[in-house]
């Protein structure tokens, strides 16, 4: 297993890196849809339960849950691992450039962090709705339940693997709020800044990905390849109890909510799941890691 010279996407971090060139733009204070409807679970049959007051809160609370999901993201999965890797405590021998664009991966992640956190409190000031944030999210509950089934020696390998995972989804969600003219200027000019960045962190861990899987013996490739389609889900799928608790906390009666959430199916979370993951499940059949046709199937079944 050979790995193709290493190029740099971040040749130019200095001039382009948001945390480097893009300040806090301005709160603006236009009448603005605050989430795009489409992208909730039941969305029409949700409207028509909900007053108009119930709904509009329920959007600004998915919007302030969705920013915080990538809050706890950043600071809690990727920062840690991208520092292991820019100081060479990752396990992965690397060529020097690497580390060097991994420190920049880190420094990009924690503004992130930093500005979507920020957009948190300026959508709380500006519409009154106040964050109902819940305590995890599916991804970090499926992340550490996998985690510790596994060997401790090969719980490093698997946090890796996990931000290899969450940064080469190409989220439908992430990529399609810039250009959603319904939503605050502010909040679609900052999520535009993050996805510039993460086309440069995807490009790196397309890149990391053969010496990472050259750095494990074939008994570990098989045991985590196996875990990926698991924290696929847990990224793209839905998280029931966080609609769930949204649910409740814009109006609705918690058996209400408890019976529609759990009772509505959605054949289109399994198509945006497939097309999300795309690229990551390629590049790790490129490296015969998965079988695409199985990885499929295993998605259809969740």
């Amino acid at each position: 297993m050979t790995s193709a010279p290493y190029r740099s996407a971040f040749e130019n971090w200095d001039s382009r890196a948001s945390v480097r060139v893009k300040p806090l733009r301005p709160t603006t204070d236009e009448t603005a849809t605050f989430y795009p409807p489409e992208q909730i679970t039941g969305h029409e049959e949700l409207r028509g339960m909900l007053t108009p007051e119930a709904w509009r809160r329920y959007l600004v609370l998915n919007m302030q849950a969705y920013l915080d999901f990538t809050v706890q993201l950043e600071a809690l999965i990727v920062l840690p691992v991208t520092a292991l890797i820019g100081v060479d405590r990752s396990g992965v021998e690397l060529p020097e450039a690497m580390r060097r664009d991994a420190m920049a991966i880190t420094t990009d992640e924690a503004w992130h962090g930093q500005f979507t956190a920020d957009l948190v409190r300026r959508i709380h000031a500006q519409t009154s709705v106040a964050p109902s944030l819940p305590a995890t999210y599916e991804f970090q509950r499926t992340r550490d339940r996998l985690r510790d089934s596994l060997a401790p020696a090969l719980r490093p390998a698997f946090d890796l693997l996990v931000t290899y995972v969450s940064e080469t989804l190409i989220s439908t969600r992430l990529m399609s709020m810039p250009r959603d003219g319904r939503l605050p200027g502010y909040v679609r000019e900052a999520v535009a800044d993050h996805c510039e960045d993460e086309r440069r962190h995807h490009a790196y861990f397309r890149a990391f990905l053969p010496h990472f899987w050259r750095s494990l013996v074939p008994s570990e490739r098989s045991t985590l390849a196996a875990l990926v389609p698991d924290m696929v889900v847990a990224f793209l799928g839905r998280d029931k109890a966080l609609e769930e608790h949204l649910l409740v906390r814009a109006g609705m009666d918690a058996a209400v909510a408890r019976d529609f959430v759990h009772d509505f199916g959605d054949r289109s979370v399994g198509t945006r799941v497939a097309r999300d993951s795309l690229a990551c499940i390629r590049y790790l059949a490129e490296l015969r890691a998965v079988d695409v046709d199985r990885f499929q199937e295993r998605l259809a079944a969740e």
